[in-house]
């Protein structure tokens, strides 16, 4: 067996970015105990296990294997001076440093991207360090916060210009993501926005990929995110779908009111005429926004419905749009077809909020010319062009 050498070990392991975690352990009697980890994963999800690898000449870590109980905090981008400070030894790692006691008492450090609270499960010996599993016990995440990777033997950020979803689950979708990517990332620059695409999976509207230049901190939260497809989300998309489908998405859980129903009948067949949707009112959205920010699950919840009626409201009077004017958009998503007849979406988000009129045709200009060259690249054709009224809907997928 030819022996490796540990220089070179770290240099080819040091090709595979890892992010940062800092275990804590409340130490009764003490200042609590921490120590810097690189090597963390998710072991299973039932239970709910996690994992990480510390030293064998750590000092810190016999004092949290005592306690039974630590965090794990994921370090943001933006706190590498913070990762230095807690790898140093012999020294008070939490002096100046605000944190505040998971239920536990394990401390969890202010501005981190994520933390997990666990109880230890198992430890193992395992060459020159030990194998540490912890059963999570409680767990959360700062939305738009994204962490500090650890990569080629020094720090550094996360700053794609596109992510694209990766679950097993979603991989017939994958081809159509991989054809229009190109074309997010164009009108997000063009358009100095986020761009993501949409699908309808079954009854879930969800974010299959995103791009943005300078809006990196929100392509961690949109893309995989699921939410029930209901009225108004994903309005090009129930647009074009078969009426009775049109209808069931105007009326979630069976709720059929009459007057709403005509009233989104209506916003249908306009949306169909002119062929995108504008998303108006900074008030709606930020409520929007913040409800599906706490969201775990998919399902219409009364918290989810009572933000989506102000937006419903919006979209179902939207303003005539004049070029003198200047309005608050908060999104513009237009749909975009694919060669067997399914519809996607894609769509804006973070426009300036103060746009002229003269500002939005320019905009909604550019994405209706995307949506066009997005159906070329998937082989689509619109239906005015082909004389169709609704799409053939993919019984495999939607």
């Amino acid at each position: 067996m030819n022996t490796i050498d540990p220089g070179q070990f770290r240099q080819v392991m040091g090709q595979y970015p890892t992010g940062v975690v800092v275990v804590c352990a409340a130490v009764p009697g003490a200042n609590p105990a921490a120590l810097t980890i690189g090597s963390f994963s998710s072991v299973s999800l039932d239970p709910p296990l996690i994992a990480f690898y510390p030293d064998k000449s750590s000092s810190s870590w016999p004092l949290i294997r005592e306690q039974k109980r630590f965090s794990v905090n994921v370090l943001s981008d933006d706190q590498e001076d913070l990762c230095r400070k807690f790898a140093r030894k012999g020294v008070d790692k939490f002096a100046g440093v605000p944190w505040s006691p998971a239920e536990s008492g394990s401390p969890l450090i202010a501005g981190a991207a994520a933390w997990i609270d666990c109880e230890l499960y198992d430890v193992q010996e395992l060459g020159d360090h030990y194998l540490v599993v912890g059963r999570v016990v409680d767990m959360g995440s700062v939305p738009n916060q994204l962490p500090l990777l650890f990569f080629r033997g020094g720090y550094g950020k996360f700053r794609p210009s596109s992510l694209a979803v990766a679950e097993v689950g979603l991989a017939g979708l994958l081809p159509a993501v991989d054809a229009v990517r190109p074309e997010l990332e164009l009108v997000a620059k063009e358009c100095d926005s986020e761009c993501v695409l949409v699908a309808r999976v079954h009854d879930e509207f969800v974010v299959l990929a995103s791009a943005g230049t300078d809006t990196a901190r929100r392509l961690a939260t949109r893309v995989g995110r699921r939410l029930p497809f209901v009225a108004p989300l994903g309005a090009p998309l129930a647009a074009w779908s078969p009426p009775e489908d049109a209808d069931r998405w105007a009326s979630p859980g069976g709720r059929r009111d009459p007057r709403a129903l005509e009233g989104w009948q209506r916003e249908l067949t306009a949306i169909r005429e002119r062929g995108y949707v504008v998303g108006f009112g900074e008030k709606p959205y930020t409520a929007l926004e913040s409800t599906i920010g706490t969201r775990s699950g998919v399902e219409l919840d009364d918290d989810l419905a009572d933000a989506l009626i102000e937006v419903q409201e919006a979209m179902l009077n939207p303003p005539e749009i004049e070029d003198t004017e200047f309005y608050d958009v908060r999104s513009l998503s237009v749909p975009i077809f694919a060669s067997d007849g399914r519809v996607l979406q894609i769509g804006l988000y973070g426009l300036n909020s103060s746009m002229s009129g003269e500002q939005l045709r320019g905009n909604i200009s550019r994405l209706l010319e995307a949506g066009e060259r997005c159906t070329t690249a998937l082989g689509g054709v619109h239906p005015r062009h082909s004389g169709s009224t609704n799409s053939a809907v993919d019984e495999g997928i939607l």
